[in-house]
């Protein structure tokens, strides 16, 4: 048998084969004439010699081929391949072990994901609890042991500044300082924007029009960080769409840095338009609106972390938090309760009409009946405490008018109302050491409503959304007292109604938060209880009980 005979015997339809002017085909069969039938790429189906033709092996032919039985010596060459492939990324492992706090499993996976992608901006929603500020810090950490963090700017609400400070270079050695006229640095006479490379500052101190002119004016910043992100509001009303002025700095931003991450447990706020937007700033061209944001959700894992509580577990594996079992104690307003409130409606809406009518001039009665409405959302024993102290700083405010007429009479009996106000509001006895304390407060009171109603009044005229405030979050019933310069037609005689008319005993809503605490109690009385509230005054409230 000839050289030639064998190599047509071992030649089979399907057989890939090259050829050295041809290139690479499929032997399709044989002819009569001894030569091979083959299908080439470029020239269709020709016949050639069969020693033309040498076997070929595309690449998955190749790894195919290439299979061999796992044994001991072959499995620990694998994993020592990819421990020498993790390497580059473990350089810088001691920035992770080296912080004052200990690291949880789920804190670890979100550094090393964010910190290996390209571009790095996220809304990192985990929930209340699970630690966004130290996975920040880590995120810091990392990308400066990589060399690729030289300027950073956290933009947080103020009063978060301190903390921030605080975790960030106590437990993490970061080295921020603190931007703002009580901060380490002000831009009073030069633009510290960009002679200083890591800043915290306060989203309000920030978006005034002047400092983010002179924010752009400074070199990009490598990282941005936005903290309680869905302030970053934009509003739709049918057609028309208004941005916030803390969302139009995050705009300007975001053209302005490399990074971006925005953190908040409760980005959406249950307005698909408003996380839209949020997305929006991270990744424009992610969804083209809202709706298709809502129809190709599994899109949003592009740029949203969100983990739970339940994802979360401690280094063993074990669970982190005890599981969660939530119970909706549902109530009726008693008849009082329902007068007071009808009453408290009518208030709210004859302050909302008169702050329209007055249009941009109204706009610090809006502030304040807005915050009301807020206040009686938690408990009327807020909204009676918040009445209380306008109360008394409209009284205080009509002495004062009435001084600046000369009507000393008329002044010292309104000072006699505000008075007998404190008297009520801070329990003082009608003694002399009572009286004197009421003078004390009466004083305070009066030094504070001239000194802080202009700085009040200029913070409500520039705040684009009352929901976005963060003086009406931080200090509500503070905020609802102060502007005082615009009022109802007597709106002394109205709170003085509203007070009057104050059902008198245990609120509806105390009392069975009391029961449900009870029933805790009798199956454990050593079980400790967290009752979150957003005002003093429903504080005040349920402790007495």
């Amino acid at each position: 048998m000839t050289a030639d005979k064998k190599n047509i015997q071992n030649i089979q339809p399907g057989l890939k084969v090259l050829h050295p002017e041809l290139g690479e085909g499929v032997v399709t069969g044989f002819e009569p004439t001894g030569y091979i039938a083959v299908f080439f790429k470029g020239f269709g189906e020709r016949q050639v010699p069969a020693e033309t033709l040498t076997q070929t092996q595309d690449r998955f032919d190749s790894i195919v081929a290439g299979f061999a039985s796992a044994t001991f010596e072959r499995v620990e060459k694998i994993w020592l391949s990819l421990e020498a492939e993790e390497i580059p990324l473990m350089e810088s492992a001691a920035t992770l072990t080296s912080a004052k706090v200990d690291l949880l499993p789920h804190q670890v996976v979100l550094v090393h994901r964010v910190t290996n992608a390209r571009p790095k901006r996220f809304l990192i929603a985990d929930e209340v609890g699970l630690g966004k500020t130290i996975e920040t810090a880590l995120i810091l950490r990392e990308l400066a042991s990589r060399g690729e963090l030289q300027r950073a700017m956290m933009v947080v609400p103020a009063g978060l500044v301190e903390n921030w400070r605080s975790e960030l270079n106590e437990l993490f050695n970061l080295d921020f300082e603190v931007f703002g006229s009580e901060g380490d640095v002000t831009d009073r006479k030069s633009n510290a924007f960009a002679k200083h490379n890591r800043l915290i500052v306060s989203v309000d101190t920030l978006k005034r029009p002047s400092r983010v002119k002179k924010l752009l004016a400074a070199p990009p910043w490598d990282l941005v960080v936005f903290d309680e992100a869905h302030h970053l509001s934009v509003y739709k009303n049918g057609n028309r769409v208004k941005k916030t002025e803390n969302f139009k700095l995050a705009e300007a931003l975001r053209n302005h840095c490399r990074d971006l991450l925005l953190l908040s447990a409760t980005p959406h706020q249950g307005d698909h338009f408003r996380f839209w937007m949020l997305i929006h700033l991270l990744s424009p061209e992610l969804f083209e609106s809202d709706q298709d944001m809502v129809d190709n959700r599994h899109r949003l894992n592009a740029v949203v972390i969100r983990r739970t509580k339940a994802d979360a577990c401690a280094q063993d594996g074990s669970p982190l938090f005890t599981r969660r079992m939530v119970y909706t104690e549902g109530f009726n307003l008693s008849e009082a309760e329902k007068e007071f409130y009808d009453a408290l409606l009518d208030y709210l809406r004859e302050g909302y009409n008169l702050a329209a009518q007055q249009g941009g001039k109204g706009r610090a009665l809006g502030f304040v009946m807005t915050i009301f409405q807020k206040i009686a959302a938690s408990s009327f024993a807020a909204i009676r405490s918040t009445l209380s102290r306008r109360l008394l700083m409209l009284t205080i405010q009509e002495a004062i008018e009435r001084d600046e007429l000369l009507d000393v009479d008329g002044r010292n009996q309104v000072l006699e109302e505000a008075r007998q106000l404190i008297h009520q509001i801070y329990n003082l006895p009608y003694d002399s050491v009572g009286n004197a304390q009421t003078d004390q407060i009466l004083a305070d009171a009066k030094f504070q409503l001239l000194k802080k109603r202009k700085e009040a009044l200029s913070f409500v005229k520039t705040a684009e959304s009352y929901s976005d405030s963060e003086l009406a979050s931080a200090s509500g019933e503070e905020s609802a007292a102060l502007p005082v310069s615009l009022t109802m037609p007597e709106e002394r005689s109205r709170i003085q109604e509203l007070l009057e008319s104050f059902p008198n005993v245990i609120e509806t809503k105390t009392a069975v938060l009391i029961n449900a605490l009870r029933q805790i109690w009798q199956q454990d009385p050593d079980e400790k209880v967290v009752i979150f509230a957003t005002y003093l005054g429903t504080v005040e409230a349920i402790k007495y009980y």
